[in-house]
């Protein structure tokens, strides 16, 4: 695996674990439809992070 796909899979995981920290956030706000889009926007870029990396 070249490294400049390793390092793209990585920077999708952070960019995922980012999302969900902004959905932890969004709900400890109160605010209750905002964690679903987060948390799907991590899903997403988990994803794609072991696509980069496969």
């Amino acid at each position: 695996m070249p490294v400049a796909n390793l390092r793209e899979g990585l920077s999708w995981f952070e960019q995922a674990e980012t999302a969900i920290e902004t959905a932890g956030d969004c709900r400890k706000n109160g605010n209750y439809y905002a964690p679903a889009f987060f948390s799907r926007r991590a899903a997403e870029k988990a994803a794609k992070g072991l696509l980069y990396m496969r």
